[in-house]
């Protein structure tokens, strides 16, 4: 063996839940901090609060979710503000509080602002210590209510962006006092106040086997995104070995395969189950996707959106999986590319393990 070292939701008027008992939590393997646990006493200044933790679905809340607990946050003291998904309702029972919000999208700046009031009687009632996000639109509403109630903000870009800060990025990065972190390697377009700290990637190696052999179960997961993408189920059908056991979770794609809708959603439990069983995982470029792979020691193949397609508003699942593919984190289908039974035999051969420990000092 060889190891290569890594450098629909529906939408609900808001509901508060009380702190529940913690449950046990699925055994996974050790996240490594990003940075070194004083970044948000740095910012909270000996307030009293919750920290309240503002996020979108999908890979946004995973970024988010692996941040809080590198950062050390204990479940007691978050104050969640999510969607309402299969993904987010675990965050129940983990200890805390969560305001269940409508669903924002990407772009849709018109609901984002209509959201404004409503974030604004919230924060007025939480009085957190300190707001916390990763993005996206959804983060919008209440990284400016929380500038308006002088609430310290820490907004940790997505490990996406490689060279410059996201539409909500920039918008944090216009309000007083917040405290800016990126997550991407490159000098891009990045001011000097955005602080590096490390992705949420770099706690993982990879241990490759020279034996490829051909999967006999594959999970497909396309996650949570409003754009379709069944050019990634076609490629999936086409490419399986024959009798391979498959695993949907297509999301808000519109498909059928052997005369059937594939199924839409899975719960966050029963995903992780299926990506922990399975030999290979299929998933689109998004960062949460890739994170949940890694997470359970399965190197994904990737098919990143494409906004020539109209899959996604811009190319950035394309650089991240680039980037990604470049330190063995992933098998990277590019653009114009079929998938084929050689990335499924490829992917299968090599597994996520853990790293050496790196940590950074947040600035």
């Amino acid at each position: 063996m060889s190891v290569q070292a890594t450098a629909s939701p529906v939408e609900t008027q808001p509901v508060v839940l009380r702190r529940a008992v913690p449950a046990p939590r699925p055994v996974v393997p050790a996240r490594r901090p990003l940075v070194l646990p004083d970044a948000l006493p740095l910012v909270q200044d000996g307030r009293f609060g919750p920290v309240m933790l503002v996020s979108s679905g999908g890979g946004h809340f995973a970024e988010l979710c692996a941040v809080a607990d590198a950062w050390g946050v204990p479940h007691a003291d978050r104050h969640w503000v999510v969607p309402r998904s299969q993904q987010t309702a675990g965050v129940v029972a983990q200890g805390g509080t969560v305001t269940f919000v409508p669903k924002v999208a990407s772009r849709q700046l018109g609901r984002a602002a209509s959201s404004l009031a409503r974030a604004m009687v919230l924060h007025r009632r939480v009085r957190p210590s300190v707001v916390l996000s990763a993005g996206a639109a959804q983060a919008a509403p209440h990284l400016v209510a929380a500038a308006a109630m002088r609430t310290p903000i820490v907004y940790v870009e997505s490990v996406a962006r490689l060279d410059k800060p996201s539409l909500t990025g920039r918008l944090a990065a216009a309000l007083p006092g917040t405290r800016l972190f990126r997550q991407a390697t490159g000098a891009g377009s990045w001011d000097s106040r955005w602080v590096r700290t490390s992705d949420i990637y770099h706690g993982f190696a990879v241990e490759s086997s020279p034996l490829a052999v051909a999967p006999t179960s594959v999970t497909v997961m396309l996650g949570t995104e409003k754009f379709g993408f069944r050019r990634l189920v076609d490629g999936v059908t086409g490419a399986l070995p024959e009798g391979a056991r498959v695993t949907w979770q297509v999301g808000n794609t519109d498909c059928e395969v052997d005369g059937e809708q594939p199924q839409r959603w899975l719960s966050s439990l029963d995903l992780q189950a299926a990506v922990a069983t399975s030999d290979v995982v299929v998933t689109h470029g998004g960062a949460g996707s890739v994170l949940t792979a890694l997470h359970e020691g399965r190197i994904p193949v990737v098919v990143p959106r494409d906004p020539e397609q109209h899959e996604h508003v811009d190319d950035h699942q394309v650089r991240m999986c680039r980037d990604l593919a470049a330190r063995g984190l992933v098998v990277m289908v590019e653009p114009g590319e079929p998938l084929t039974g050689e990335h499924l035999a490829e992917a299968a051969r090599r597994r996520a393990v853990p790293a050496p420990a790196l940590v950074s000092r947040a600035g």
